[in-house]
């Protein structure tokens, strides 16, 4: 039904604003304190600006377009313009993008923000060409790693758990590799999989955790860092054809500047998020990260295996 009535909804946008302004549409599942909004706030603000009001940008969040899958599926069929989606996600829709959700990839936070900012990104980003969207912007989205109503304090932990994982093949194959049963479910209905025992844990970061009310039904946070995967924020390769190349820049533009201002937003809001669980009775476990990335380094391994991922696998290694 959803689906149906998108049209209609996105076709009443038009009807209070200049009809020579261009409108994007732009959809996520986040919530309004989540410093990804804030930085899509920022991304429209500044693409208003740049444009004279020529360009602007239509945010809808907390999955009000649907989930993420669905809402990348929209993208891809040019129902919707853009959406910012787990970037483990985008795998399924460009085989690239399993690089960035392969497990222990990126050495520390600041590898994988030059990672975010440096050409080999770039190139990430269009490599979903001909497929039906391309990347503007990744933006960060911290570590993740595991929660539930116990600790994990070794893969021996997961076993046999129930453990949530968006619709991406690799991050369910790096669940069943650590031992655990990955469960895809999505990130909208998480807290009523964990509240009902649908699943047994759930691995994202912080924030997270502690804005989508996860805290209140997982009070043990393991810090295993498992992934450092960035978020992406897609758009139709229709709807970006037919934008003039000014529009093309400014958009450009002001997703680069965005990501900028979304780091520091990130750390901050990551950082007051933290103490928040704390407040709440989450216990944050240090745990020694060597056996989970014993584990699953048979993954890294495989994936250099394909020409394609070992270019930018060995890229990311040299930055």
């Amino acid at each position: 039904m959803k689906k149906l009535v998108l049209p209609l909804l996105i076709a009443s946008l038009f009807t209070s604003v200049n009809v020579s302004a261009k409108m994007l549409t732009l959809g996520h599942a986040m919530s309004l304190e989540s410093a990804a909004h804030q930085g899509m706030v920022i991304l429209a603000e500044k693409v208003k600006e740049k444009s004279n009001g020529d360009l602007t940008i239509k945010i809808f969040p907390n999955g009000q377009l649907g989930s993420e899958r669905d809402q990348a599926e929209q993208v891809v069929t040019g129902a919707i313009d853009m959406a910012k989606i787990n970037g483990g996600l985008a795998e399924s829709f460009e085989p690239t993008f399993k690089v960035n959700a392969l497990p222990f990839l990126f050495r520390d936070v600041p590898h994988m923000r030059k990672f975010m900012k440096s050409d080999v990104a770039e190139e990430m980003l269009l490599s979903s060409e001909g497929k039906g969207f391309i990347g503007l912007t990744f933006y960060d989205s911290g570590t993740r790693s595991f929660y539930a109503k116990k600790p994990i304090n070794s893969p021996a932990d997961l076993a046999g758990m129930k453990v949530r994982v968006p619709g991406s093949p690799t991050m369910m194959e790096m669940v069943n590799l650590l031992g655990g049963k990955a469960t895809p479910v999505p990130f909208n209905e998480v807290y009523t999989a964990l509240q009902q025992g649908v699943i047994d844990g759930a691995e994202n970061n912080i924030s997270s955790l502690v804005e989508m009310k996860h805290s209140e039904v997982a009070k043990f946070y393991s810090m295993d860092q498992h992934m450092m995967t960035p978020d992406v924020i897609i758009i139709s390769e229709n709807k970006w054809s037919s934008l003039t190349a000014d529009e093309q820049k400014i958009l450009k533009e002001a997703a680069a500047e965005s990501l900028d201002e979304e780091i520091k937003l990130w750390d901050a809001i990551d950082n007051k998020n933290k103490a928040k669980g704390i407040e709440e009775g989450v216990t944050f476990v240090e745990v020694d990260k060597a056996p989970f990335r014993a584990a699953v380094k048979p993954m890294i391994d495989e994936a250099k295996k394909d020409p394609k991922l070992a270019n930018f696998i060995d890229k990311i290694e040299a930055l």
